[in-house]
């Protein structure tokens, strides 16, 4: 059997002391499945060139937007252009 190594007991020991303890809420949120702003939606992503991600940070601030809002119009533009319902970017019910 291994001898303890106390420098890994030590780590152990400050993590555990340093970790806050679970509160109702937290416990209640983590059941739910993520962050009370995310409750009901899910990660759309894509791989771009890193380009692309600055290009839509600087058109977010010029704009005074997010690039949240900026990709639920250029998704609704692709529905519109479908003859589909604009529907990215409506708030859902946890955010009214």
């Amino acid at each position: 059997m291994p001898k303890p190594n106390p420098l890994a007991q030590g780590l152990n020991q400050a993590r555990r002391a340093a970790a806050p303890a679970a509160t109702a809420p937290d416990v209640a949120r983590a059941s739910r499945g993520g962050a009370g702003s995310r409750l009901g939606r899910v990660l759309i992503g894509g791989h771009f060139a890193s380009e692309v991600q600055r290009a839509l940070r600087i058109i977010a601030a010029e704009e005074g937007t997010t690039m949240q809002s900026l990709l639920a119009e250029g998704i609704n533009t692709v529905f519109a252009k479908r003859g589909k319902p604009e529907i990215a970017g409506l708030p859902t019910v946890g955010d009214v």
